[in-house]
């Protein structure tokens, strides 16, 4: 009977310290990486023969830091396998840059797994650890999205040779779809297909083609009618209001891919993300993290108050006792109109009057916030 009352008081000690390390995890992980989605903190505590084992990983050293330290109140020996990720084992070979047209990211390491996010040709990546044929990656500041990106779709570079490629004077496509041809001639073999806003490096050009290397070092030549330099085009861009919705309109009647953020498909995130990309302003991946830029308008009981290119949100209105979610977004473009992408990109309304009325949006529209400086 001793021997049974014993070791139920063990079990019950050791769940109260488990329960403990849970929540000291939980408080580190809100605290320094509120947002699963931009940083890892993947943390597992059990006691091994009186010893505080913790293994897992991060991107966050202060966060491992932090935990550790907050460990060390149980007076027992902590054993420190928590991996801060870029992993080792890649031996410095941590900068990706996009080497196909459009790369999928996907939550998992597996082409079943959800698509979550694009990334376009020229695009820089960090890479965090391999998996396989699979690599985990975060896109660039400010996005710092975290995912999975086939190795097909990368060219995966130390230092030195990430600096040079960065260096090399570069193009951007401008038109919506095309490819980089092996001769100076539409009719020859592609090496590779190009969407709008990819990146390449030029090593020569003439009156009618940009002799380009891809990042991965293939070459071929990409008609000059369908480019152009990136440093002209980015002196060139000019973010206001006309040039937003001007670019908005360019893609009504594309279909809606989730997960998408390029002109093969859009989620409703990833239009607005390539419409404000488009015109010089990174904005963050998804609708809830869109939602906490800007300045927030009041839009007026008649939506009078809104100004074409404002930021339009939708989902669920905090309110009894329920917080505010966002699950929808779209660009206003004056008169109760506005463009978004769900099913495919379209223009409705908020005016129960007119032909293209949405109830639907009007209903769960939460509010409007204003990037464009007036």
């Amino acid at each position: 009977m001793r021997k049974l009352v014993l070791f139920l008081f063990l079990i019950s000690m050791t769940l109260k310290a488990q329960s403990q390390y849970d929540q000291i995890i939980s408080e580190i992980s809100n605290k320094y990486i509120p947002d699963k989605r931009t940083g890892v903190f993947e943390i597992f505590i059990q006691e091994v023969d009186g010893k505080i084992v913790v293994k897992g990983e991060t991107t966050n050293i202060s966060a491992k830091e932090s935990l550790i330290n907050a460990l060390v109140k149980f007076e027992k020996q902590i054993i420190d396998s928590v991996l801060i990720l870029p992993s080792p084992d890649l031996k410095g070979k941590i900068f990706g840059i996009i080497s196909v047209s459009v790369a999928n990211m996907r939550a998992k390491p597996s082409h079943q797994s959800e698509l979550v996010n694009q990334v376009l040709l020229g695009s820089t990546v960090k890479i965090l650890k391999r998996s396989g044929y699979w690599y985990l990656v975060q896109t660039e500041p400010p996005e710092n999205y975290i995912g999975w990106i086939e190795e097909g779709g990368l060219a995966i570079k130390d230092k030195t040779e990430f600096e040079s490629w960065q260096s090399k004077k570069k193009i951007i496509f401008t038109d919506y779809f095309g490819f980089v041809y092996s001769q100076k001639d539409k009719n020859s073999t592609p090496v590779s297909d190009l969407a709008l806003g990819n990146l390449l490096t030029v090593e020569n050009e003439d009156k009618n083609w940009f002799f380009v290397t891809l990042p991965d070092g293939r070459k071929g030549y990409v008609e000059k009618s369908k480019a152009m330099n990136y440093d002209e085009w980015k002196r060139r861009v000019n973010f206001n209001e006309v040039n937003l919705i001007n670019t908005a309109k360019k893609f009504v009647g594309f279909p809606y891919l989730w997960g998408g953020t390029s002109v093969r498909g859009f989620d409703c995130s990833g239009f607005t993300k390539i419409v404000f990309k488009l015109n010089g302003f990174e904005l963050p991946r998804d609708a809830d993290q869109q939602a906490q830029l800007g300045v927030e308008v009041n839009p007026g009981e008649n939506f009078e108050n809104l100004k074409p290119g404002d930021l339009l949100f939708f989902g669920q209105k905090a309110e009894d006792g329920k917080p505010e979610k966002i699950t929808h977004v779209g660009i206003y473009i004056g008169n109760k109109e506005f463009i978004h992408c769900s099913g495919k990109v379209s223009i409705d309304s908020f005016d129960p009057k007119a032909p293209n009325f949405n109830e639907y949006r009007f209903k769960t529209f939460v509010k409007a916030k204003r990037l464009v400086k007036n």
